[in-house]
């Protein structure tokens, strides 16, 4: 029953949240929205106590006192912010044209988007919680790529069906996580057709992983992007979408990441995942205040003297 009762209440004011969200979009210049959201972020991030504390705790263990002379603080709240903006823009796909968000989305990169598909195996384009990343598969499919998004959502319930018709009107088709066999199948079809499957990076958990290195303490990453890529043969591309410094959005795509596929063994499963880390922290560094800080699952238990030898030990050759 408390279940069920959740599930309207998400339902109903995901619902409200959508259409109100479109009308505003409708009615308001989104500079208006901005300045609107970005108030109430600052005042969430005050109210929002673990987000605060725990975003300010993560950024100190990562980076020290201060990221390129600014602080954690300002830091955190910039990123509650950004996130807060990603709604603005979503409510806006939904309501003007494909070619408006053409013209107002920057594509850069699209060459190494063209060169791994012409390899025939599909992409998997891999990003994070980083600048909108919800519109990350929309920007793609206003460009011809046919985009599915992985999503760790039930597959089930008026909640998940009322996302997942959204998600196709801003053109993005959904494959749900779990359960996971259907999960991996539905992923292998996409990629047999030579398309595009988003996969989040930069989901951590706290049993299930590989213990990688990040930002010099360590994580316990998902294992999926890699097994998935050496089963399929699939090329992994980093994409994201994010905010350049008052220039609107920009989709950046960047080369395929150089990994085995030569193995299919968990070492290869193990270095590649080490491999897509090491590309999360180089791209979080240049864009901190656009990472969601609270998604960091530290492994505290882990000894710091495996990760330092982590990041010298001999890498495995394809």
């Amino acid at each position: 029953m408390i279940q069920s009762w959740s599930e309207r209440v998400a339902f109903l004011g995901t619902w409200a949240g959508f259409k109100a969200g479109c009308l505003l979009a409708k009615i308001f210049p989104r500079q208006w929205l901005y300045r609107f959201t970005d108030s109430l972020a600052n005042v969430g991030f005050y109210l929002f106590g673990k987000f605060r504390t725990r975003s300010i705790r993560n950024l100190s263990l990562a980076g020290g006192d201060c990221w390129d002379g600014v602080g954690v603080q300002e830091i955190a709240r910039r990123s509650l912010q950004n996130f807060f903006r990603d709604f603005v823009e979503i409510a806006h796909a939904l309501v003007v044209p494909a070619e408006q968000q053409r013209s107002e989305i920057r594509f850069e990169g699209r060459e190494h988007l063209d060169t791994a598909l012409a390899k025939g195996n599909g992409v998997i384009a891999l990003g994070a919680h980083l600048g909108n990343f919800f519109l990350v598969g929309t920007r793609l499919a206003i460009e011809g790529y046919t985009t599915s998004v992985l999503i760790n959502q039930p597959r089930s319930g008026r909640f998940t069906k009322l996302m997942d018709d959204y998600r196709l009107k801003v053109r993005q088709k959904t494959i749900h996580a779990r359960p996971r066999r259907e999960a991996l199948r539905e992923l292998g079809q996409v990629l047999r057709r030579n398309e595009l499957a988003v996969v989040i990076a930069d989901e951590y958990g706290r049993k299930n992983g590989i213990h990688v290195p990040l930002f010099g303490r360590t994580v316990l990453a998902r294992r999926g992007p890699a097994i998935m890529a050496l089963r399929t043969g699939a090329a992994v591309v980093p994409i994201y979408l994010v905010r350049d410094k008052g220039q609107g959005l920009k989709m950046i795509v960047e080369p395929e990441l150089d990994l085995i596929k030569s193995d299919r063994d968990k070492a290869a499963i193990r270095e590649n995942t080490l491999r897509m880390t090491q590309w999360l922290e180089r791209t979080v560094r240049a864009y901190p205040d656009q990472w969601n800080w609270m998604n960091i699952q530290w492994q505290e238990y882990v000894d710091s003297e495996p990760v330092a030898k982590e990041q010298q030990v001999q890498r495995i050759t394809s």
